[in-house]
C-alpha cells in the first residue's frame, strides 16, 4: 500500500473513532447495500442462464423443424412413387379385366365361362382393393403435402424473424460504434457474439484504480450510449463489472474484487438510468469479479484488459418462442 493510502486510512480510522455511531450506521447501510448487490448479481446470472436456455431451445427447435421437413419431403417422395405404382397396377388389372371380358364374349363352353367368371371376380376384387389403396395413398399424399407446406411456412417465418432480429442488432451495433467513435478503439470495443452486442469499456475510461465513481469522460460516453438504448426499449441490458486477479487492498465499504465489480456495475447502471426513456425493468447490474477474464495470462497487459465493464445487449426473443410454440 502506498504511503498516501496509509495516511488516508489512518485518518479515516481516527475519524471513525471520534464518530463511531455515525460510521457504524453508514457501515451497516453499506453492508445491506452490498448484500442487495450480491442478490442482484445472482438474479442477473439466473436471467442470463434462462436467456441462454431459451436461445438453445430456439436453435434446437429450428433444427427439429428442418429435420421434420426433410422427413416429410422423403415421405412425400415415397408416397408419390407408391401412388404411381398403384396406378400402374390398376391400369394392368383393368386391361386384364377387358381381356377376360373379350374372352368371355367369345367363349362357348360352360366350364370355360365359369372359370373366366371366377377369374374376373378375383380380378375385380383385387382392383377394388387397389383402388382403395390408391385413394388412401392420394389422401396421405395430400395430407403430407399440406403438413409440409405448413412446416415450410413456419420455418420461413422463423428464418425471417431471426434475420430481422439480426438486422436490427447490426443496426444498433453500428449506431453504438458511431456514437462512441470519438473515444477511440483503445478504451471501447463493440462486438457481436451469440446474437448479442457486447460493449466493453476499459477501466481507465470509467474509473480510477480501486474506485467505483464514474469519471466525467466515462459519464459522457455512457450518456451517448443511453441515448441509443432509449430508442430500443425491447432490448435486455446486462451490465457486468470485471476486475483483475490482484486482491483488493483499498479501504472503505468494499470487501474484495467481487464487491468492487458489483459497485462499478451498479454505478454504470445509475448513469444509464439518468435517461428516463431507459426502462429499469430491462436492465440488470452484475459483478463478475476476477472470474471471467478475457486474457488468462498473469501479466500487466492481461490484467489491464480484464479490468473492464461490459454492457451486454440481448434481443427480445419472445416473438420467436411464440412462433415455435404455435
Amino acid at each position: 500500500m502506498k504511503l498516501q493510502n496509509i495516511l488516508i486510512a489512518l485518518a479515516v480510522t481516527g475519524t471513525a473513532m471520534l464518530t463511531s455511531c455515525v460510521t457504524q450506521e453508514k457501515y451497516n447501510e453499506a453492508q445491506a447495500l452490498a448484500s442487495k448487490y450480491y442478490d442482484d448479481a445472482q438474479n442477473c446470472n439466473e436471467k442470463l442462464e434462462a436467456a441462454n436456455v431459451k436461445n438453445k431451445e430456439l436453435t434446437d427447435e429450428l433444427e427439429r423443424l428442418k429435420a421434420a421437413k426433410q422427413k416429410m419431403e422423403a415421405d412425400t417422395t415415397n408416397l408419390s412413387r407408391e401412388l404411381k405404382r398403384v396406378q400402374e397396377d390398376c391400369a394392368k388389372m383393368q386391361e386384364q379385366n377387358m381381356n377376360l371380358l373379350e374372352k368371355l364374349s367369345t367363349s362357348k363352353s360352360k366350364e370355360e365361362v365359369q372359370a373366366l367368371m371366377a377369374e374376373m371376380q378375383d380380378l375385380q376384387s383385387q382392383l377394388i382393393k387397389r383402388e382403395d389403396a390408391l385413394f388412401q395413398a392420394e389422401r396421405d399424399l395430400a395430407d403430407k403435402q399440406k403438413e409440409l407446406e405448413e412446416k415450410n411456412k413456419k420455418i420461413s417465418e422463423l428464418n425471417e424473424l431471426i434475420k430481422e432480429k439480426e438486422r436490427k442488432m447490426q443496426e444498433i451495433k453500428d449506431k453504438i460504434k458511431n456514437a462512441l467513435a470519438s473515444y477511440g478503439d483503445d478504451g471501447i470495443q463493440v462486438s457481436t457474439r451469440g446474437g448479442r452486442i457486447y460493449v466493453s469499456l476499459d477501466e481507465q475510461l470509467l474509473f480510477q484504480s480501486g474506485k467505483w465513481d464514474v469519471n466525467k469522460n466515462g459519464e459522457a460516453a455512457l450518456k451517448n450510449l443511453s441515448d441509443i438504448l432509449a430508442q430500443h426499449t425491447d432490448l435486455n441490458i446486462l451490465v457486468e463489472g470485471h476486475t483483475d486477479n490482484v486482491p483488493y487492498n483499498g479501504t472503505g465499504n468494499v470487501i474484495d474484487n467481487w464487491d468492487l465489480s458489483v459497485k462499478r456495475a451498479t454505478a454504470v447502471v445509475r448513469i444509464l438510468l439518468k435517461n428516463s426513456s431507459v426502462d429499469p425493468a430491462n436492465i440488470t447490474a452484475a459483478g463478475r469479479g476476477e472470474y471471467c477474464p478475457v486474457d488468462a495470462k498473469n501479466t500487466p497487459e492481461a490484467r489491464q484488459k480484464n479490468r473492464r465493464t461490459e454492457i451486454i445487449l440481448s434481443p427480445d426473443i419472445d416473438e420467436v418462442l411464440k412462433l415455435i410454440e404455435n
